[in-house]
């Protein structure tokens, strides 16, 4: 279970993308007019009408925007609206192509506590708590996943199922395109981006590890490398970056190659964060790597750079993992 800090600027970057869709008639308008209607239309809960209904989302989705939320339609799901106070902190997972996917049934109300279901999980709301979803930061499938020296991988050697070949190593499938699609725009300033570790088994994390112990012993190792078990690189989300020169490989000195400050002004066009950032070590538990970079995906990636949240623990409203 994790809280989430609900943010007005992922919830502007949805709307945005929304935006694009086209109107749309059919099954999907009327399922959404018949349950607007249904709760009392503009005297219900979601009030007056904001814009027409809109379709082209995941899976042949359509939805329309009201004046306290929306009604989402799926072939697969129904109509189902989303609502205050859930609605804030279902966009920010990105909403029905996010980890939580569609909602299944209404939100519902009961002794202080707002609940609703959706198609990978779930969200709760009470006063003291704020708005909780169940599923993402523990699942080390899900983009979301919260990997620290608080939080191992379960089971310990996972290993994800779509993972393709990258510039010798290995991302998966989502973070690889992304990573692809970063490198070619960098590529076309001038600028010269290699990938230069990305997914780590289990077992290659151990062994790298002992061999920093054996080396600097275990308090100085535990600055800059995980423990098997608790690295982001065995979730095929995490890469090492450099400039293609080979100007301060794996050193700090490489957020002032071109490279560096290429990617620290354009990362997270393409969903992708600088993990370890300079004087978050008491949060994150490691010294700064401005070449270790972790997909989070667009939305969450803007948005932390928009508010100015420094990393991903203090994003999910989750404690500092300084130390095991």
């Amino acid at each position: 279970m994790l809280r989430l800090r609900i943010s007005a600027t992922a919830v502007f970057l949805l709307t945005a993308t929304l935006a694009v869709a086209v109107p749309s008639q059919g099954a999907g308008t009327t399922a959404i007019d018949t349950l607007y209607q249904a709760q009392g239309g503009s005297a219900g809960a979601l009030g007056a009408v904001r814009d027409k209904e809109r379709c082209g989302l995941r899976a042949g989705g359509c939805f329309r925007a009201y004046e306290h939320g929306s009604v989402y339609w799926s072939p697969q799901t129904g109509a189902q609206p989303v609502q205050d106070p859930l609605a804030a902190t279902w966009h920010r997972l990105s909403a029905q192509d996010g980890a939580l996917g569609y909602p299944v049934r209404a939100m519902g109300c009961s002794h202080g506590t707002c609940s609703q279901d959706f198609e990978r999980g779930s969200l709760a709301w009470t006063a003291d708590t704020g708005t909780v979803a169940s599923q993402d930061t523990d699942d080390p499938a899900s983009i979301f996943v919260l990997v620290n020296k608080q939080h191992a991988l379960a089971p310990a050697d996972y290993r994800p199922e779509d993972l393709v070949s990258v510039d010798g190593s290995s991302l998966r499938a989502e973070a690889a395109e992304a990573f692809g699609a970063m490198q070619a725009a960098a590529a076309k300033e001038g600028v010269g981006l290699k990938m230069v570790s990305a997914f780590r088994s289990f077992d290659t994390q151990s062994s790298l590890y002992r061999g920093y112990v054996e080396q600097h012993g275990s308090e100085q190792a535990d600055t800059f490398s995980a423990r098997p078990g608790f690295s982001e690189h065995q979730t095929g989300l995490a890469l090492d970056i450099a400039d293609a020169g080979g100007t301060c490989t794996l050193q700090a000195c490489f957020e002032s190659t071109a490279a560096g400050t290429w990617a620290a002004s354009n990362a997270s066009d393409y969903g992708f964060i600088i993990r370890y950032p300079a004087g978050s070590e008491a949060v994150t538990g490691y010294s700064y790597e401005p070449w270790h970079l972790r997909y989070v995906g667009v939305s969450a990636a803007s948005a932390l750079r928009t508010d100015g949240i420094a990393t991903w623990e203090e994003f999910l409203s989750l404690p500092p993992a300084p130390g095991y």
